[in-house]
């Protein structure tokens, strides 16, 4: 029997699915468009971004604008799948299939420390009004951003999730440790500190 995280998991990606390959072209560029308009995504800034897999929504606009404006990208990649570890590492121009058959850079270089990225553009499954993230259930990012819940002044990198309205609740029943984000990006632009759907 599916647990409560698990059965909500199977229906929002299911959901996630379900669109036309038309609407999920169109609902993700309209929600990185909202993410491209940030101040912190600007020339100089270290901004990390997913590769989609399992029809997330897309990033490919974000990238092409963050060459242009002359950031500097990282993609998460999985260091240690045993423990859970992910790195970042930056984007190069030619990548291979990594696990779980995510595409990463085909020859890593040195990764950056999470905490000195500026902007996190984060994948999920679902989110919540209170800005509860609901990942694939490998608890990658929670820990590689653990460090945002023990720290109370400085909390690192502005977090934003990317994502389509079809993927917000009212509630994941998150824990403590789950990541809490910024601000949520869907196909009805940004939502600052994941206000709950009306």
């Amino acid at each position: 029997m599916k647990t409560g995280k698990a059965a909500l998991r199977g229906v929002l990606r299911r959901q996630r699915r379900a669109l036309s390959g038309a609407e999920h072209a169109a609902r993700s560029r309209k929600a990185q468009r909202a993410i491209a308009r940030l101040h912190r995504f600007a020339a100089g800034s270290r901004i990390a971004v997913y590769l989609p897999v399992d029809r997330e929504a897309d990033t490919a606009l974000l990238i092409a604008a963050a060459r242009r404006r002359r950031l500097r990208i990282f993609v998460p990649v999985v260091a240690d799948r045993r423990h859970r570890v992910i790195k970042f590492h930056p984007l190069s121009r030619r990548l291979r299939r990594g696990a779980y058959g995510i595409a990463v850079p085909a020859a890593p270089s040195r990764p950056v420390g999470a905490r000195w990225l500026d902007l996190v553009v984060v994948p999920l499954v679902g989110v919540d009004g209170a800005g509860h993230r609901l990942g694939m259930g490998g608890g990658f990012y929670d820990r590689a951003f653990a460090f945002r819940w023990r720290r109370s002044a400085w909390r690192g990198p502005l977090m934003i999730g990317l994502a389509f309205d079809c993927q917000r609740v009212d509630s994941i029943g998150a824990e403590h440790w789950d990541l809490r984000l910024d601000a949520l990006a869907t196909e009805s632009g940004l939502i600052g500190r994941c206000r709950r759907r009306r």
